[in-house]
């Protein structure tokens, strides 16, 4: 039987986001994707339709926009579509050491935080009215630490974990799941986005990092798993769980350290 529910991606043009579009197609889920490329949107919501007999949805926004929630949501309400489950792919990194960066840290803030708050705030609102509904955030195991050289992206993927966490608690009362999903190294265009110029910080990224893919298939299974937060990969785990036990400044005297041998 033909599966009527909608679900919503952004960042939705390349990497986890992509691939998670992808996965969802196959499972028979009808889908908005939501990039600033509209180009890319079409290619992919064309591939996607014909390949799986969904309906594809393209949306074309700048998330960093102040209301761009509210277009999306807009846009949704146009098309007659209620949206099942929100997936909060997009994001970006920095890299660089905090003072350098200057105001470059604030379009990243916005988009990790605000507009990932904003997107909750609208559809969760739409969800709680109708009892249903899902949302997935896509965080980072980087959140769960002090990370010198990437303190800003760090610190703002530690926000999405215990926003997510708290939101779920306050969204439970109304039938409505929230999942956080912590990837660690992933194999896309992330490092050379965020400004990292060293080949041996890129290949020790690659080899210890996870595909878009698997990352993907990590995060559609614990948002239908309905759990509340999972870190991606044993790997990735295994860190979080003894980066958790040693005391914050020292942890960040390591990274630090850890950090500099990688990119000298």
């Amino acid at each position: 039987m033909e599966n009527t529910k909608w679900a919503l991606v952004t960042g939705a043009s390349g990497g986890v986001g992509k691939e998670i579009a992808g996965i969802m197609a196959q499972k028979k889920w009808n889908l908005v994707l939501v990039a600033r490329s509209a180009d890319k949107l079409n290619e992919l919501a064309s591939e996607l339709s014909q390949k799986n007999g969904v309906q594809i949805k393209g949306c074309p926004c700048d998330l960093s926009k102040d209301n761009a929630a509210h277009e999306i949501f807009d846009f949704c309400e146009s098309q007659n579509i209620k949206i099942d489950l929100l997936i909060n792919n997009a994001g970006a990194g920095l890299y660089g050491a905090s003072i350098e960066l200057g105001d470059k840290a604030l379009g990243m803030l916005k988009l990790n935080m605000l507009a990932l708050t904003q997107m909750c705030t609208v559809f969760g609102k739409d969800m709680a009215e109708r009892k249903s509904g899902s949302i997935l955030n896509i965080g980072s195991i980087a959140g769960n630490q002090p990370t010198p050289m990437f303190a800003s992206y760090a610190a703002s993927k530690s926000y999405v974990l215990n926003y997510s966490i708290a939101l779920r608690h306050e969204l439970g009362a109304y039938g409505v799941n929230v999942t956080c999903v912590q990837p660690g190294y992933i194999r896309t265009q992330f490092d050379n986005n965020c400004g990292i110029v060293s080949e041996k910080y890129k290949k020790f990224s690659y080899k210890n990092g996870m595909s878009a893919y698997a990352v993907a298939k990590v995060a559609v299974k614990s948002v239908f798993r309905k759990r509340s937060y999972v870190r991606a990969g044993v790997t990735n785990k295994i860190t979080a769980f003894v980066s958790g036990l040693i005391p914050k400044n020292f942890l960040a005297w390591c990274i630090s350290k850890s950090m500099k041998t990688l990119t000298k």
